[in-house]
């Protein structure tokens, strides 16, 4: 409750900041005003300054229409098309600067732009440009940070563009002169073709030579004293930071404040109304899910249009143009991902192929959708900790089906002994929504994934099992063997089981003939064990048959063995 409190607080010492900032902050602009007033006297320091501004920007202008008086007079005095074409453009920038003269004359006088003021029905509006006006800040800010560090790396290139000039230069000059040294001794200095053509050869890469030298050098240079500008202005790195916290760091803060501040506000709200609506036990209907999609895409708007009054509000035009091409960009994707959204829209509003209240099936667990939302609560009450919350995007491609009456949500408990299709048994220790830890007898642990657990088909023995056994007897006692034996055999075998359990958990012993062999007349022996004697399973499988042993023993019935018969042809 303190957190919630202190929450609330600070929420609310927010929201007044947002409100009040514009009024304190006027108030602050007037009491500066009165301030320079009372320095001033009665005249009005910004009227005088525009006045003054208005007659250097008349002067100005009236010096740019005699310059354009000029070129015209020039212009129609040339004959010459070159010239011509020249004075033309030199009379379209002149009327460009008059223009620009003419609009920063009115700005000044009227306090209006003339672009303001001009009709803007049925102008274009145009995405593109529109967002390139936003970026445009960032984009300068950015290249003008990378000023220094692009033009090291472009000097590096050109050095490095040198030195290679250079390189094939001097092997250029190499060349030349091996082919000097090759030619006849009588044609070295005879002005043969051969030799007029190497020394003019010579006089070129001499010259290519020398003018990536000098290139090499200059970058060289160049790139010293970058680095050595880059160097002295590390050392006002504090400054930079301290400058950014106090300046665009505190805006971004305060902005990021405004969001989450009127965010949280919104959702404690919420909070508050959902409280009240399960106070007074109002089904979520189709209404109220819609009422409640739409408050939260509303909270995320206001959210985010409180973030972009805070960056107007300090005229940060490059955090505002980032955050709203940033906004822009979400947009845009949120666009593209239209049918996804729609179809989690469909899950939200409980009309989609995941409904709550039913039964899906999530990693081939079964769970219980307890609340649907943007992040879904799912429920399987037979695991421990089988509660967990999912987004509503995880629930997409699923489907769910009403529960039937008394369906087990795991086939196991934790306590129960089961038998799985690997063959092993034992009692079932932690079963959760990762793994389920059975413990054999004898102590041994084994743990599986909760999945490989299905997939082994556990038999629940807790709740009651059957204990199977074949015999068989000879055939020498085929008179007794239909009525006889069998009943002598079920009285033997549950009053020893009665005897072993205490007279408890025994639910009945039934023996039938199964069939006959060929050494032998089968019975089927089958026990039915309460499941609170689930962990005597083996020893009550290894009493039926020695019960069994001890029957025939009493009764003096004879157990067969495997006969081998030969047959020797004849020859």
């Amino acid at each position: 409750m303190v957190t919630i409190n202190r929450f609330v607080l600070i929420t609310l010492f927010t929201c007044a900041t947002l409100v009040f900032a514009p009024v304190t902050n006027a108030c602050a602009q007037e009491g500066d005003a009165s301030v320079v007033k009372q320095d001033v006297g009665p005249g009005d320091t910004q009227e005088l300054d525009a006045i003054a501004t208005l007659g250097n920007l008349l002067a100005t202008r009236k010096e740019q229409q005699a310059v354009v008086a000029a070129f015209k007079k020039q212009l129609r005095a040339a004959r010459e098309d070159a010239t011509r074409t020249e004075l033309k453009a030199n009379i379209t920038e002149a009327q460009n600067k008059l223009s620009q003269l003419d609009a920063q004359l009115t700005a000044i006088s009227t306090g209006v732009a003339d672009d303001s003021f001009a009709n803007r029905q049925g102008q274009p509006f145009n995405l593109q440009s529109e967002l390139v006006g936003l970026a445009e800040p960032f984009v300068k800010m950015m290249r003008e940070a990378t000023a220094t560090a692009r033009e090291i790396e472009k000097l590096r290139s050109t050095q490095n563009e040198a030195k290679r000039q250079t390189e094939l230069a001097r092997k250029a000059l190499m060349r030349i002169t091996q082919l000097k040294d090759a030619l006849p001794k009588n044609e070295r200095t005879a002005r043969s073709a051969e030799a007029r053509h190497l020394k003019e050869q010579d006089e070129i890469w001499q010259k290519r030579l020398q003018e990536s030298g000098d290139l090499a050098e200059t970058a060289a240079q160049q790139l010293q004293i970058r680095q050595d500008e880059q160097a002295n202005s590390s050392t006002d790195v504090g400054e930079v930071v301290i400058d950014f916290l106090r300046n665009r760091g505190l805006n971004l803060l305060l902005a990021f404040g405004a969001f989450f501040g009127v965010f949280m506000l919104s959702r404690v709200i919420g909070q508050f109304f959902g409280r009240m609506r399960q106070k007074q036990k109002i089904k979520r209907s189709f209404a109220v899910r819609v009422g409640s999609l739409v408050y939260r895409v509303v909270t995320i708007l206001i959210s985010l249009f409180a973030m972009l009054f805070v960056l107007n509000l300090m005229n940060d035009w490059i955090l505002l143009g980032m955050t709203s091409v940033f906004a822009v960009a979400i947009a845009w994707i949120g666009l593209k991902m239209l049918p996804a959204i729609v179809e989690q829209t469909t899950l939200l509003l409980d009309l989609g192929a995941v409904q709550e209240g039913e039964r899906v099936m999530l990693n081939n667990v079964p769970w219980r959708v307890e609340h649907l939302d943007f992040y879904t609560d799912l429920v399987n009450p037979d695991l421990e900790g089988g509660t967990f919350t999912l987004p509503v995007r995880e629930l997409v491609g699923l489907h769910s089906r009403p529960a039937a009456v008394d369906e087990a949500w795991f086939p196991t408990r934790k306590g129960d002994w089961a038998q799985l299709a690997d063959g092993r048994t034992g009692e079932i220790v932690i079963q959760t929504p990762e793994l389920v830890q059975l413990v054999e007898l004898g102590g041994s642990r084994v743990t599986y994934a909760t999945a490989d657990f299905l997939a082994n088909t556990p038999r629940n023995l807790s709740t009651g099992y059957r204990v199977e056994v074949s015999f068989g007897i000879d055939y020498k006692h085929q008179i007794d063997a239909v009525d006889e034996i069998p009943t002598k055999l079920r009285k033997h075998i549950h009053a020893g089981l009665s005897e072993m359990l205490n007279g408890k958990g025994l639910r009945g012993v039934d023996v039938d003939l199964a069939g006959t062999g060929a050494s032998s007349i089968d019975y089927d022996i089958e026990a039915d064990i309460a499941g609170d004697h689930a962990h005597l399973f083996e020893d009550i499988e290894r009493e039926i048959s020695r019960l069994l042993v001890d029957a025939c023993n009493t009764y003096n019935w004879t157990i067969p063995y495997p006969q081998m018969v030969l047959h020797q042809a004849s020859t």
